[in-house]
């Protein structure tokens, strides 16, 4: 998901990422790895510090200053904020469990709590026009099954409002096992597939290449939208 926004970021697309399970902290490490395209651990702080910086000028990406289950009015003023007073366009909801939280409450009204901020998400893209990319762990299946739309933790909302869909499968069928995309919705225009993903562990990246360091002007690394 990180690489997923980055790419999208470098693109001229500004982001607005809600990470409600991994620390921020984490997230942005990886963000600045993955667009250094180098290994950066053990760190050398000086180049840390001069990546993040050419991040920090390069990409219009922004960060909720929330974390953990939050209430869904909170997020949704966040995404507001983002949207008006910095232009976001594009909004990472990660994950849809966390943000809700895992109380004790019965399986029905999880799903119906979960199928309502799904609503209100739709509402928001609608009426701001921002597109939001919600992730959602699936059911767990049998060893060796590939995920459908239907293996989504109480999906049939998110499948239906959402105008794409890709899933992260595993197929173990094969000796050595594969990892790939596909896309199992796509509202507009309708082209389904998968594309392979080819891991390299050291700049923990998909991408075939690495980039050149360019040290820029001082600037602030994360921007953080929401509260104090």
């Amino acid at each position: 998901m990180c690489e997923y926004s980055l790419d999208l970021a470098e693109q001229g697309v500004p982001t607005l990422w809600g990470s409600f399970e991994t620390p921020l902290r984490k997230v942005c490490k990886t963000l600045v790895q993955q667009f250094a395209g180098e290994p950066l651990d053990p760190p050398i702080p000086s180049r840390i510090t001069d990546w993040a910086h050419m991040f920090s000028q390069n990409v219009p990406m922004y960060f909720m200053n929330l974390h953990g289950a939050q209430s869904v009015t909170e997020v949704l003023k966040t995404m507001e904020i983002g949207v008006k007073d910095v232009g976001v366009e594009h909004i990472i909801i990660d994950n849809i469990q966390f943000v809700l939280g895992a109380d004790d409450s019965a399986f029905v009204e999880r799903f119906q709590r979960q199928d309502r901020f799904v609503q209100k998400l739709r509402a928001f893209a609608t009426e701001k026009g921002a597109h939001i990319t919600v992730v959602a762990h699936p059911r767990k299946e049998e060893i060796g099954r590939l995920l459908t739309i239907n293996s989504l933790y109480g999906g049939g909302k998110i499948s239906q409002e959402a105008d794409n869909i890709m899933l992260i499968q595993v197929d173990s069928s094969i000796s050595i096992p594969k990892k790939y995309v596909q896309v199992v919705k796509n509202r507009y225009d309708g082209t389904l597939g998968c594309m392979d993903l080819n891991f390299r562990k050291d700049r923990l990246s998909y991408r075939p290449r690495a980039r050149e360091l360019v040290i820029p002007t001082k600037a602030t690394f994360p921007r953080v939208v929401g509260y104090d």
